[in-house]
């Protein structure tokens, strides 16, 4: 089953009976809950169909930080204590949230490392240069300059889930990290690794953005999309399936660059999977990627993580 995000259609709806209405009306039978969905929405939304994971921070906030998104209002990594113990209050509510409507997980963003030069900066240098050597040069500095910073703001980010998790797993609610667009956010695919040794044998995984993945390939952050699933797909929770044309992604699945064949090998009968496409595409363009998806996760031989 694919779920497919309400961050597609929530902003056309003032009332949540006709957003379930339309999502159904596209073929889906179960929901993600996006940052955008208000509180009011969230009980009905319930009634009417199946919720399968919902995007911290939720419900919707009133208040957003001057300077912030409501993507990454707080942050788990924020050097301001202050910031840093909101974040977690927050996190707890939305996990409050999806146990309310029996949604097996949350989806966290982690935070960042603060920089001179940020993740922002190192992506408007991707696109004036193409990748070329002048990036490259660029893209080392950048690196070396994360690679200085990062301690602190990754020991918060331990320092956080250490309460989150403890919380989460007496909701029942699962904790998936997922990996970011910004190249200064938290978890690096190096980061992720020493994640997810502090936290071995709980129930924190990994959330696979399909997209961010990508953009990740072509900044050279990693060597291949792909290389987050080859290393932890054991502890692989959900996927946020996109399509993703140069660096803008969020598109229909099958309108793109992605090739999902290579992605659905990884994946197995309990990890959630959203369609998290948004509001640009059209409804043909969704419908078809639902069939698309459904033939290819029916027809791929999966590969074996753990022992067969």
């Amino acid at each position: 089953m694919i779920a497919l995000s309400t961050a597609y259609n929530i902003s056309k709806h003032k009332d949540p009976v006709s957003l379930v209405e339309e999502i159904k009306s596209l073929g889906f039978s179960a929901v993600e809950l996006n940052v955008e969905v208000p509180e009011s929405f969230i009980s009905e939304i319930a009634k009417r169909i199946k919720i399968v994971s919902v995007h911290n921070y939720c419900p919707k906030l009133d208040f957003i930080p001057l300077g912030r998104t409501i993507y990454s209002p707080y942050n788990f990594s924020a050097a301001d204590e202050t910031e840093r113990l909101t974040a977690v209050k927050l996190t707890k509510k939305t996990i409050d949230v999806a146990n309310s409507v029996g949604a097996k997980a949350i989806v966290v963003h982690s935070g960042e490392v603060d920089m001179a030069i940020t993740g922002r900066t190192l992506a408007k240098k991707y696109n004036e240069t193409k990748g070329n050597n002048e990036y490259k040069k660029f893209l080392e500095t950048f690196l070396s300059e994360r690679k200085s910073k990062s301690k602190i703001f990754l020991e918060n980010v331990l320092k956080s889930f250490d309460e989150i998790l403890i919380y989460a797993e007496r909701k029942n609610v699962k904790t998936g990290v997922e990996n970011r667009f910004w190249a200064n956010e938290i978890p690096s695919f190096e980061e992720y690794k020493i994640i997810f040794q502090k936290f071995y044998g709980t129930s924190l995984g990994l959330w696979y953005d399909v997209g961010h993945s990508m953009v990740a390939e072509k900044q050279g952050l990693v060597k291949n999309h792909l290389d987050f699933l080859e290393n932890y797909s054991d502890r692989l929770l959900g996927v946020h399936l996109h399509d993703v044309i140069d660096v803008y992604d969020h598109k229909a699945p099958g309108t793109g660059e992605v090739n999902f064949t290579e992605i659905a090998k990884f994946l197995n009968e309990d990890t959630i999977l959203v369609n998290e496409t948004h509001p640009a595409a059209t409804k043909e363009d969704l419908i078809k990627s639902q069939e698309m998806l459904n033939k290819i996760l029916k027809t791929t031989e999966k590969i074996c993580v753990n022992p067969c």
